[in-house]
């Protein structure tokens, strides 16, 4: 979408992601590699990402025109220079990818930006561009293209992972029409469209391709956006409409679980998340650009109003967690959080989809509000995703999310809170009202018990493999100066990971198996009493009913029986009010 002069991308949208651009190239060595601090390597495919933002802020109207060429060129002949050929194969791709394990990335993620970013510089900059420049960034994009991402993208077991190779692909034919590549492509499309669930969410990693563990195949806030918009980006890309029916139904299925996930604060639930062992806390931003994106993508398509009014939020969240120097930060220091495993780097690089909507985001913050749904004081919002057991309560008070069933999970794999509330956020102050910290087993708005002994058994059957995944993890905190996290991590995967999980200590909120029903002002959830990795502790029974009413979220919590679970108790929330306690059963309200 072309903007006017006088309706440029307005600078207050302009300067944060030109923050981020700076600080990523203040990290270049002597010959313009982007070298992360944390890894110590060229991370390629972030390298692609400042391409993209240098020139997506020209385009939006960035003053110092001559200097972002200058670093986006810069950037492009470092992947050329990058492009290898794979030793007894036909495939070119680009290093590190899999080949350095401190890059933390593979082929596809990697050559997907590149081939996208090498096209996007040939398409931007066109006859500006030195002739040889010009068909060393054309040649780079197609040959990975041709002899790598046609393939990848068809058998990759990672549905995000798929659509980004999918985007390098789809950019890569707009230089040179491919019968072959548009094939590949739109058959890329059809499979990422088959394994959506019904109610729009993607899971992680789908069990029939290939996940080693149940929980990475739960549903994920972290890559939830990026299906979607890249999905938006290839198919403009391939000349496809996306309002056309036989891609609109599931691209709307996709925003509108995305909806759902987002809190008005514009933060989502991080509390549904098949990989958790990325985050330091029990939310993240780093996927905020997929999500101003795919939000603004799907606004510029289907004319929805809610949609431009979640790109702003999502926005505005991403900005206020970024540092002065421009450094992203994935979430706020607070008790109980640490340091993310993703470093920086990744979500600077990640700025670019947000760059790639400004123009629709200028547009968005010029649309009008969406209508209220709420406002009377009386009015409730009610929204079930029933294949990820996801309920989104909301009145003119707070937003609450409630799960019911999910996968089994580890340490490392699925969402580690469900069977019940999972976080109420209040309006008024965008403040969270639980408490939730990680791997503490007596979490409020949650009952806590004990049954029978440690079981060292189901302790290694959880964290056995985690355990030796510690060993990396040493490695990269090494790597990244962190001596005292790298002697930590293997006690700490020990403690939380095998004998968290052989503890007698029960939740709520552990049991992975879970019955919901709707009500037409909430739900109700009945649920076993479970360990950690979500088996039920016998004979034991919570009745858990939430209902929203204009004014706040109304919890009701009956202990139906304990079964064998002893020394059962019930954690309220610091925030509750109107509290009442009948020992076995209690009452309260957030809002």
């Amino acid at each position: 979408m072309t903007l006017t002069d006088d309706t440029r991308v307005r600078p207050a949208l302009r300067e944060p992601l030109r923050r981020a651009l700076n600080w990523m190239l203040s990290l270049r060595d002597a010959g313009g590699a982007i070298v992360c601090p944390d890894h110590g390597v060229e991370h390629s495919g972030k390298s692609a990402g400042a391409i993209v933002l240098a020139l997506e802020l020209m385009r939006a109207g960035e003053p110092d025109r001559e200097t972002l060429k200058a670093g986006a060129v810069e950037q492009g002949r470092r992947l050329v220079g990058n492009l290898i050929n794979e030793p007894n194969s036909p495939c070119y791709t680009f290093r590190p990818g899999r080949h350095d394990p401190f890059n933390c990335s593979n082929s596809v993620i990697d050559g997907g930006a590149c081939s996208d970013a090498l096209s996007e510089l040939v398409q931007v900059l066109g006859p500006e561009l030195d002739s040889a420049d010009r068909e060393a960034f054309r040649h780079a994009s197609l040959l990975h293209a041709r002899t790598y991402l046609r393939y990848a993208i068809l058998d990759k077991g990672i549905p995000a992972q798929r659509a980004w190779g999918l985007t390098g692909l789809a950019n890569a034919q707009v230089l040179e029409s491919d019968e072959l590549l548009e094939r590949a492509a739109l058959e890329a499309v059809g499979i990422l469209e088959g394994i959506q669930h019904g109610d729009g969410s993607y899971p992680y990693h789908p069990l029939e391709w290939g996940a080693a563990h149940p929980g990475a195949g739960d549903v994920s806030s972290f890559y939830q956006s990026r299906v979607t918009a890249f999905l938006l980006f290839a198919l403009e890309r391939l000349g496809r409409d996306p309002t056309d029916p036989i891609f609109r139904t599931p691209l709307m299925r996709g925003l509108d679980f995305l909806l759902g996930l987002q809190g008005p604060d514009g933060v989502k639930i991080g509390l549904v998340e098949a990989k958790p062992w990325y985050w330091g806390a029990e939310y993240e931003v780093a996927s905020h650009p997929f999500d101003v994106a795919a939000l603004c993508f799907g606004h510029e398509h289907f004319r929805r109003a809610e949609l431009a009014t979640a790109a702003r939020h999502s926005f505005e969240a991403w900005a206020r967690h970024l540092s002065p120097s421009g450094r992203p930060t994935s979430h706020k220091p607070g008790p109980g959080r640490g340091d993310s495993y993703q470093c920086p780097l990744f979500w600077a690089a990640h700025a670019s989809w947000a760059a790639r909507a400004l123009s629709q985001l200028e547009l968005a913050y010029r649309a009008p509000e969406a209508p209220p749904k709420l406002g009377s004081g009386i009015d409730i919002a009610v929204r079930a995703y029933e294949d990820a057991q996801l309920v989104r309560l909301e009145d003119d008070a707070v937003v609450a999310w409630v799960r019911g069933a999910r996968p089994a999970w580890n340490l490392h794999h699925g969402s580690p809170h469900g069977a019940g509330l999972l976080q109420v956020v209040r309006k008024a102050d965008g403040r969270a009202l639980l408490e939730r910290r990680r791997h503490a087993a007596a979490q409020e708005a949650e009952w806590s018990c004990r049954a029978g002994k440690r079981d060292w058994k189901r302790g290694w059957r959880a964290g056995a493999d985690e355990l030796r995944f510690s060993f990396w993890l040493s490695r990269v905190h090494a790597r990244a100066g962190r001596v005292g996290q790298a002697l930590a991590a293997p006690s700490t995967i020990w403690r939380h990971g095998v004998a968290g999980f052989a503890s007698p200590v029960g939740s709520s909120s552990f049991a992975s198996r879970a019955a919901i029903e709707l009500l037409p002002d909430g739900v109700v959830v009945r649920a076993p009493l479970g360990f950690r990795g979500g088996e039920a502790i016998e004979g034991s029974e919570v009745e858990r009913r939430y209902r929203i009413d204009g004014e706040g979220l109304e919890v009701r919590e009956r202990l139906i029986g304990e079964g064998a679970a002893r020394d059962v108790s019930y954690h309220r929330p610091s925030a509750a009010r109107e509290v009442a306690d009948s020992g076995s059963g209690l009452s309260y309200r957030l809002g």
